[in-house]
């Protein structure tokens, strides 16, 4: 209908998904809104440890720590779209901003990374740093499929490994690695990660105790949940 217009004011200003805090990024980073997302609907509720045992540049780290202690995600940002409008009310935007920040809480457990790429554990420590998150997430070099849980104590998982799409790995090899893995060395562990690859998820060889369909970008892609149980590493004791 031409006898019609809309008007509309940007609020915003550059994306909200980009929080201020992630300077250095790995080839295919998981948006900083979608790594919030799955960490919310994996169930953690920040009553244990977290792994994202491929962290790449550490988003997923990032935005567990900031759900945990309760930090208001864009504290970063350096500007928003309304501060240029006419009527921007800067004390009223301050008192909002405070009474956030008076909700922001300490966190009790451990928040870990690992990545096997030394780039990457490099790139998420800088990245952890800028947002000021250092005292809640520790990072360091290892090979998730040469690793075992470190104690007894309930853990979760939440991961964003590759598809395929863009980086160069042999699919149902990898995916069978995670679920030998996480079968055989994460007992009482609650593993959830996203994936568009659909075929390599056949391969993994585990009872999914959750599917949720989400997108990530434009890839149709799951995310699932396993639940691993406290006897899985002992059973596998008694077979060797």
């Amino acid at each position: 209908d031409k006898q019609f217009c809309t008007i509309s004011l940007d609020s915003s200003g550059e994306s909200l998904h980009r929080r201020g805090y992630r300077l250095s990024t790995n080839i295919a980073p998981i948006n900083e809104v979608l790594a919030a997302g799955l960490v919310m609907m994996s169930g953690w509720d920040g009553q244990c440890d977290l792994l994202d045992p491929m962290c790449g540049s550490g988003t997923i780290l990032i935005e567990a720590a900031m759900i945990a202690c309760r930090i208001p995600p864009n504290l970063l940002r350096k500007e928003f779209g309304f501060e240029r409008w006419k009527d921007w009310d800067e004390e009223l935007f301050d008192t909002i901003e405070q009474s956030l920040l008076k909700k922001a809480r300490e966190f009790h457990h451990k928040i870990i990374g690992y990545d096997k790429a030394p780039s990457a554990v490099q790139k998420a420590k800088e990245n952890i740093t800028n947002a000021h998150l250092d005292d809640y997430i520790k990072v360091s070099r290892q090979d998730f499929f040469q690793t075992e849980k470190e104690d007894q104590d309930p853990l979760f998982m939440v991961f964003n490994p590759p598809y395929g799409e863009r980086l160069d790995v042999e699919m149902e090899s990898f995916y069978g690695q995670i679920g030998t893995t996480l079968k055989h060395g994460y007992p009482d562990t609650k593993a959830c990660f996203i994936t568009s690859n659909l075929e390599g998820l056949k391969h993994v060889g585990l009872r999914h105790s959750k599917k949720i369909k989400v997108f990530n970008a434009k890839l149709e892609s799951r995310l699932v949940c396993y639940d691993m149980y406290a006897g899985s590493r002992k059973a596998k004791n008694q077979k060797s």
